[in-house]
């Protein structure tokens, strides 16, 4: 039996951040442990199987002694307990716990980024010692999965962490639990009768642990500003352990600018029906888990313009993004919303298909599990890969920065025998970055496991695309090459690429890379990424797309003939190295 531990800093982050995780691997038949301060949850992470057990010098206060008592504490249980994975989560244990883990001989050690604990708007003390302490963490876990995709371009940009063993997990909930249709207007009725809120009135909802960070100052100052048909409530617990708690005096503040205060609460799925707009005014966020509740019961977001935030808010289409700290500019928005009915309704349901779309809880777990079995194959830990779940079949879908890193690592494996892998993976990397960042592009990756398996790359123009490279990327490529560049056949063979734009050949569009994993071929993968992408440059109204292929690569080159190209002649883009072209017409 597989034994699995999830390491948090409290009881309630076990309860609300990861009882899927663990109920998924309950259900699979693994011994599930979650580890944390004790606290009131504890009874209910025992109700559904999960035993707990207690690490009591965990505190999410920063103090080196109380700290490294909580480190050694979690070695011994981690030695006693023989667990065979260890997920961490949360700032503090994230970064102890990976490092003990490594120590104590856990087999799989797997960190979840719930959010870095500084952004690029912090002071540069605060980021260095940030972003350090993770990188150094980061080298004692298997696998970290990042919730937002601007912290991993960030640690991408920064090499934060080891980049192939990194990737993006986004952040999901019960679509099950919060779907609107559960409750109808009757039960909407009562729940709003409860606050003493009519039909005619605009109920607006914020989520959180009642502290600064969360802006509530800001909240209870623009509801001070809203018209009386507003209504403003906000549900969740006192943090007084925190440096931003509140004090004692907030809630009468509150109360005199109307904010009502309901404290914790359990079934915020029935007051989410009740609101009419939901507002996170937060000053920092990882990917808001109230945000996205709110989105799935389909209500108007309107947020700060963090990250995190804009993950979940298209600002104008979903609801609205805000600058942080300015009650004004939150105030302003709200009443925009709820006084256009129309535009209210139009987001809510654009909320609720967003949701759908791309916050699923269940996608969130598939990724987790999926990740363990890839560390697992890796390291040849047999347990653990008979006991998995099935893997689904990869999901093709456009290209994000994030990507990045996995699409170079792909091209210098599958196409070893290119020229531009010669040229480094800082050279690739920019290429890649380039061509998803341009609009006469079509880049698709196909997921797998827990990073891409396959991708294709093109564009309607090979010339223009290598001189807006050569503007905007060309220096910072020249010096990553550098090194490699020094040698003459190198470097001419760096200038044959990019002069090289199709030559006398009619067909200006062209595929320019596709690769599929070792692991993911004989399984039509890369059939299945041609016919997207052949029907993404049609969509595109382009006359016919090239593709060249050595002509050693016979491979290759039938695979392209499956897919619809024909042979068209030969080019010699690198002197003395004969290179068959292909070309594909619409039907």
């Amino acid at each position: 039996m597989v034994k699995l531990a999830h390491l948090t800093t409290i009881d309630l982050s076990l309860r609300y951040l990861v009882l899927p995780q663990m109920t998924a691997a309950e259900r699979l038949g693994w011994d599930t442990i979650g580890i944390s301060a004790p606290g009131p949850y504890v009874s209910e992470l025992e109700e559904v199987g999960i035993r707990h057990i207690p690490l009591p010098t965990s505190s999410r206060g920063w103090g080196v002694g109380a700290d490294l008592r909580a480190a050694l504490d979690l070695w011994r249980i981690l030695r006693r307990e023989k667990v065979d994975i260890l997920h961490t989560h949360n700032p503090k244990p994230g970064l102890y716990g990976r490092i003990v883990g490594r120590l104590a001989g856990v087999p799989i050690v797997v960190n979840t980024v719930h959010g870095l604990y500084a952004t690029e708007d912090d002071r540069p003390a605060k980021r260095l010692a940030v972003y350090l302490a993770e990188g150094i963490a980061s080298r004692f876990s298997d696998a970290e999965l990042v919730q937002s995709i601007e912290d991993l371009e960030l640690m991408n940009r920064y090499r934060i962490t080891r980049r192939h063993r990194t990737a993006l997990l986004g952040n999901g909930v019960d679509l099950t639990r919060f779907d609107p249709s559960r409750f109808d207007a009757t039960e909407r009725r009562i729940a709003r009768a409860e606050l003493g809120v009519t039909d005619d009135q605009v109920l607006i909802g914020a989520v959180g642990r009642l502290v600064a960070e969360k802006g509530y100052p800001e909240l209870v100052e623009a509801a001070a500003m809203l018209p009386d048909r507003y209504v403003v409530v906000a549900i969740g617990p006192d943090d007084p352990e925190k440096h931003d708690a509140l004090g004692a005096d907030f809630a009468a503040r509150a109360e005199a600018a109307g904010v009502r205060l309901l404290g914790m609460r359990t079934d915020v799925d029935r007051w989410y029906a009740a609101m009419d707009l939901f507002v996170l005014a937060s000053h920092r966020e990882g990917f808001p888990r109230a945000a996205m509740e709110a989105a799935a019961m389909g209500l108007p977001v309107i947020a700060t313009d963090i990250r995190g935030c804009r993950q979940v808010v298209e600002d104008g289409a979903t609801g609205r993004l805000v600058p942080v700290g300015d009650p004004a500019a939150l105030s302003a928005a709200i009443t925009a919303i709820g006084d256009d009915p129309a535009a209210m309704a139009a987001m809510g349901k654009a909320s609720r298909a967003k949701a759908h779309a791309e916050f699923d809880e269940d996608r969130i777990v598939h990724t987790v599990f999926s990740t363990y079995h890839a560390v697992a194959k890796r390291k040849g830990i047999g347990p653990v890969l008979a006991a998995a779940p099935q893997v689904e079949a990869p999901v093709i879908r456009p290209a994000t920065l994030a990507d990045v890193p996995h699409l170079a690592r792909l091209h210098a494996e599958a196409i070893e025998t290119g020229f531009l892998p010669s040229l480094g993976s800082g050279v690739m990397e920019r290429l890649y970055t380039a061509l998803i960042g341009w609009e006469n592009a079509v880049v698709l990756v196909a997921d797998g496991t827990w990073r891409p398996v396959g991708f294709v790359a093109g564009v309607t123009g090979t010339g223009t695309f290598y001189r807006h490279f050569v503007r905007r990327y060309g220096a910072g490529a020249a010096l990553a090459a550098a090194p490699r560049l020094a040698r003459p056949a190198v470097l001419r063979g760096a200038w044959q690429t990019l002069r090289y734009g199709g030559g006398a050949n009619q067909v200006p569009a062209e595929l320019l890379s596709m690769a599929v994993d070792y692991g993911a071929r004989r399984r039509g993968l890369g059939s299945a990424l041609g016919e997207r992408f052949l029907a993404a440059m049609e969509g595109r109204g382009v006359a016919g797309v090239r593709v060249v292929v050595g002509s050693h690569n016979q491979g290759a080159v039938a695979a392209y003939e499956s897919m619809g190209f024909v042979p068209s002649g030969t080019v010699e883009i690198h002197r003395g190295e004969v290179s068959q072209v292909l070309t594909w017409s619409p039907r």
